[in-house]
């Protein structure tokens, strides 16, 4: 599985400094949107990444090489799944080194610090972009999917800036005040926890279909 995890990156070279260079132009771009900017930029190049090794694995008929080999199919989605993570490290370390640089130059940009929250935020965000996704994807294949893969880009693109914008927005509403009266009784710890469980349940019900769909394919 790690030999499969380290294909998708290798693959992809190019994509990775497409990637960081388009995290530089949402830093510069979307000033306005504040904190959203990260979360929407962050599941921009995952969503990226993603696509685009699954697009290099079908245009070079990968799977039927890869089914040809002694590797269990869960193995192979798995392996997508857990890619996505590592897209996500690397969009992270590379916005911390970006914020970095520009606050040393002082640079004339506002950032804001990747706080406990808005990371979490963000992975919450990237979880449900791939939750969505990969099922759709081994079940359709992505030449089936190409429609709807700008249909979910703008989705989760805007998607993610325009959610925190409503939260705001709502935030006198009762059940909002209900949601932030439960959690500020909480510990960080249990908050953490309990965002990681929903977070781990998801993904293991989208892995699940995804991991149905595959088996179900004929290659």
């Amino acid at each position: 599985m790690f030999n499969l995890i380290i294909k998708d990156v290798l693959i992809q070279k190019k994509q990775f400094i497409f990637g960081i260079a388009y995290l530089a132009f949402v830093l510069v771009a979307f000033q306005g949107m504040g904190e959203a900017m990260f979360p929407m930029g962050l599941v921009a190049v995952t969503y990226m990444l993603s696509m685009t090794a699954c697009a290099y694995e079908e245009k070079n008929k990968s799977d039927l090489l890869l089914n040809s080999l002694p590797i269990k199919r869960m193995s192979i989605v798995a392996a997508k799944y857990l890619s996505v993570l590592i897209y996500a490290v690397m969009g992270i370390l590379s916005y911390k080194a970006m914020i970095t640089i520009i606050n040393l130059l002082n640079i004339p940009l506002k950032t804001y610090p990747l706080s406990l929250e808005i990371l979490i935020g963000s992975l919450a965000a990237v979880c449900l972009m791939t939750g969505i996704w990969f099922p759709i994807y081994y079940k359709l294949g992505y030449m089936k999917m190409r429609v709807a893969n700008f249909v979910l880009f703008f989705l989760f693109f805007f998607g993610s800036s325009l959610m925190t914008q409503a939260l705001k927005s709502k935030h006198d509403s009762l059940w909002v005040k209900d949601i932030i009266s439960f959690f500020n009784t909480q510990s960080n710890i249990t908050i953490v926890l309990v965002f990681i469980v929903i977070i781990v349940l998801y993904m293991l019900l989208s892995f699940s279909l995804s991991a149905w769909f595959y088996n179900r394919r004929e290659f």
